[in-house]
């Protein structure tokens, strides 16, 4: 039953071997990265076995693995297909690791604008010009809009398991740079490969590439990212009324620490971390990438709090996801884990109720009771905050922060409106002659009625938004 989630799993078949299995699967989990799974049968619980000394750990295993190094025939056939192309992108994954200097070096140098995948966000500076953020659903509106106009994708180290939602929309030709041929072609055919450490290969384009000229590619994309990001401010700088998810975005900022660690659960919030949350680079975030296992923050928060016992740990959940491991409130409480638990309470499985929306559909299954988190909180010991009204945001959060330096843990009610965010993946593009045409896709039309692109984005509050040909056209991109 582990198979699908363990790197390594065994059943201990006789009482001697337990030592070794244990030694073999802590072992296994460092070399993969993953998860080991040891399954004890109960019987041999009672037999009794020699105690001696048992561990192949040596001193000696400390020293990074040797990693594959780009060579300068392949990196500067890469800059000619750059060169050839009329729109590249750089799509990013959690490969980058500590490279992102090098990475958007490289990016301004090319004039290549970055996207990236969930597991990559905080791995490549949040304000930089040339990070367009997620694509796919849980996206910004540049992202899929550059992702789906690009000839040339550039994926590094990048993994991406929706990979058919967003590779799939046009031709394109794909190159991909890993440092494990395993993964070659994994979610696109392959037109080139290099294979090497993500670190190494930025070193060598760098040294290799030239300097280019100012790409209107670039331009309209960073312009489109610039604008977005500008309307995503407006929705977080609103101070009364009904609570939205927005505002609560804007305080989780405003009180996160430096090296703060986020548990993102299942749901909404996955859309709303990825763009709202100003991640900075000594920031952690956890999500549930792969398997979307709701219930997944809490249980994320507390593992944080004993990993990093001296950093501040956040919990961000919806009602729905949170309701399904809040016993473990008790948890937090019996080891005075000083986690911040941010429940956004709407009465509603969002993130499926949109996807039920989308279709010609009855709504089935997607609502909830309200709970009063901040009483079952306070049952449990840990200290319950509720709020209403978005005035009132700034206190419960200040007070929040001030119970978790005290060393308890605290859990915020968030009564937050019903509201959905502007759904991005809808947008397409196509191309007519000589230019990009965008629309929104014929199944949201077939659930919602007919609508222009304008009427879209009035839709969601964001008629300050332009279409992404809109870009193109004024820096004069070239099909």
């Amino acid at each position: 039953m582990f198979t699908d989630v363990a790197d390594y799993n065994r059943v201990v078949m006789t009482p001697e071997s337990l030592p070794y299995v244990v030694d073999k699967a802590i072992r296994e989990a460092y070399k993969n990265n993953g998860v080991s799974v040891v399954v004890i049968p109960n019987d041999i619980g009672f037999e009794e076995i020699e105690d001696v000394p048992f561990s192949s750990a040596q001193s000696t295993d400390q020293k990074a693995d040797p990693q594959p190094e780009a060579t300068d025939e392949e990196v500067n056939h890469l800059l000619e297909m750059i060169k050839q192309a009329k729109r590249p992108v750089f799509h990013v994954g959690s490969g980058i690791k500590d490279n992102q200097d090098k990475l958007q070096k490289l990016s301004e140098k090319l004039q290549i604008p970055v996207v990236i995948t969930g597991l990559a966000k905080g791995k490549v500076d949040d304000d930089f010009a040339g990070n367009m953020g997620t694509s796919n659903r849980a996206a910004s509106k540049a992202a899929d809009e550059v992702f789906g106009s690009a000839d040339l994708v550039i994926a590094l180290g990048a993994n991406f398991p929706f990979a058919n939602l967003v590779y799939r929309t046009h031709d394109f030709t794909f190159v991909q740079i890993d440092n494990d041929k395993s993964k070659f072609g994994r979610h696109h055919y392959l037109n080139y490969s290099i294979w090497s450490d993500s670190g190494k290969f930025l070193d060598k384009a760098l040294k290799l590439s030239e300097q280019q000229p100012e790409s209107p590619f670039y331009k309209a994309a960073v312009e489109d990212m610039k604008d977005w990001r500008a309307y995503l401010d407006s929705l977080m700088n609103k101070n009364e009324g009904e609570v939205e998810y927005e505002q609560v975005y804007r305080e989780i900022n405003r009180i996160a620490e430096p090296d703060a660690l986020f548990a993102v659960d299942v749901g909404d919030n996955i859309i709303n971390s990825f763009r709202f949350l100003n991640m900075k680079r000594g920031q952690k975030m956890t999500i549930s990438a792969l398997f979307a296992t709701m219930g997944y923050g809490l249980p994320g928060a507390i593992a944080g709090q004993f990993a990093y016992p001296k950093r501040q740990v956040f919990n961000i959940a919806g009602d729905g996801a949170f309701s399904m491991v809040m016993q473990d409130l008790l948890t937090l409480n019996k080891y005075n884990l000083p986690v911040i638990n941010v429940i956004t309470s709407n009465q509603y499985l969002s993130f499926i109720k949109s996807e039920q929306d989308d279709l010609t559909m009855n709504d089935f299954g997607i609502d909830l009771k309200d709970a009063k988190f901040k009483d079952i909180a306070e049952a449990m010991g840990v200290h319950g905050i509720e709020v209403n009204k978005a005035e009132d945001l700034a206190a419960a959060f200040d007070e929040a922060l001030a119970t978790s330096k005290a060393g308890k843990p605290v859990l915020i009610d968030t009564n937050i409106t019903g509201k959905r965010g502007i759904p991005v993946e809808e947008l397409q593009l196509k191309i007519e002659g000589d230019h990009f045409v965008e629309y929104i896709s014929d199944g949201y039309q077939k659930a919602h009625g007919k609508r222009s692109i304008e009427e879209f984005f009035a839709e969601y509050d964001a008629s300050e938004l332009k279409p992404f040909p809109c870009y193109l056209e004024k820096y004069g991109v070239q099909l």
